[in-house]
């Protein structure tokens, strides 16, 4: 695996997402945003530490989870 991949945060949120059988609007729906903003998350290589936050919860992982 790339560095590259490796620490795109947002695939691997994205990634954690599918493993949950979570459609992005309901993640979206849970932290109060669109759906275009999760994909425009799910597209972002770095995404500050209280949206990671709230994401991680959603989820039900740590934030170290989905850093790794």
């Amino acid at each position: 695996m790339s560095t590259a991949t490796k620490n795109h945060i947002g695939r691997k949120i994205s990634r954690i997402r599918e493993l949950r059988g979570m459609k992005q609007d309901a993640l979206a729906a849970a932290l109060g945003i669109s759906q275009q903003s999760v994909s425009s998350l799910e597209n972002s290589e770095s995404v500050d530490d209280e949206k990671l936050q709230e994401v991680a919860k959603v989820l039900g992982v740590t934030v170290e989870a989905i850093k790794v």
